[in-house]
């Protein structure tokens, strides 16, 4: 398979049945080493990465993770991360793309918010995968999935399935910070569409009393309702949302912050500037010139200007 490595934002994944929604292949990267890292990139699904040979890092906005073979590592939902080979040797490493919104049956529906990134940074389990017994476990189901996805026997979705589901516990057992949180069957039920309707509307007004109105709740009570199953304020889970919205703009994409801010849901650069600042502890400009987007193709003369102001 040829993969190409040229710039992309938000990876459209590709399912040869899309009624089952998961990706697995390997990429091999020959014994050339590269001082690039890959692009930036994000997607909706989870990604789990297994190295088979050779040795590689991944990155995230707020860590580094060296692999080598044998490694896992874990990429949730929407986290924006970039790759990089190091070394003359060859690399060789399983790529798994689940979109967990397939796979949330109504028995897993407790743990949605969760693992499908809206109220936990599953990337966070990957250096706790790294430093446990599971690792190994990880390692082998990965090779099964990657085994049964290529022979396709009949039936063949089922050992993948239960495969999958045995990794996602053993995400559970190593989860010593609990970060995988369940919430109450019955709360997730009723919060669930909620969480759609806030992704569908973050470039727009997102207020809590329209949304409550849409599901026919009052707005104090679906205000509790909401705390009480996401662990945060709806003000806040629609900002943080909104905030790693613009992340992921900002190192994609090759628009001014006035189009960004726009395109997360706010009326003006000097609104959202500030709570970026807030969020991320630094500035648009300097978020992207960290993580390698100063190249001045995101817009740096409205950046400048609004930095120009703030001071």
């Amino acid at each position: 398979m040829t993969v190409s490595f040229n710039a992309y934002d938000r990876e459209q994944v590709d399912y040869a049945d899309p009624h089952f929604r998961m990706k697995i292949w390997t990429i091999n990267r020959q014994s050339k080493s590269s001082e690039e890292y890959g692009p930036w990139h994000y997607h909706e699904e989870m990604e789990w990465i297994a190295v088979l040979k050779g040795a590689m890092t991944i990155e995230t906005t707020n860590h580094t993770y060296p692999l080598q073979g044998g490694d896992v590592m874990l990429v949730g939902s929407n986290e924006l991360h970039r790759s990089h080979k190091y070394g003359t040797s060859e690399l060789v490493y399983i790529v798994c793309h689940v979109d967990m919104t397939a796979f949330m049956d109504p028995s897993l529906l407790t743990y949605y918010a969760a693992l499908t990134g809206k109220s936990a940074n599953l990337t966070m389990l990957s250096e706790q995968l790294g430093k446990s017994g599971s690792k190994g476990q990880a390692y082998d189901l990965l090779n099964r999935m990657l085994r049964d996805m290529t022979v396709k026997k009949r039936g063949y979705e089922f050992a993948v399935n239960a495969s999958f589901k045995m990794l996602l516990h053993t995400l559970i057992q190593i989860d010593d910070r609990k970060i995988i949180a369940p919430m109450d069957p019955q709360l997730g039920d009723k919060l669930r569409p909620a969480l759609a309707l806030i992704e569908q509307r973050l470039e727009t007004s997102c207020l809590i009393a329209d949304i409550g109105r849409e599901l026919n709740y009052n707005a104090s009570y679906f205000a509790k309702l909401f705390k009480r199953g996401m662990g945060m304020t709806f003000t806040s889970y629609v900002q943080m949302r909104r905030m790693k919205r613009a992340a992921q703009f900002l190192l994609t994409e090759s628009w001014s912050v006035t189009e960004i801010s726009g395109r997360v849901g706010f009326a003006s650069p000097a609104q959202f500037y500030p709570l970026f600042k807030r969020h991320f502890g630094c500035s648009p400009k300097q978020f992207a010139g960290r993580h390698g987007r100063d190249d001045g193709s995101i817009g740096e003369h409205s950046l400048m200007q609004w930095e120009s102001e703030e001071q």
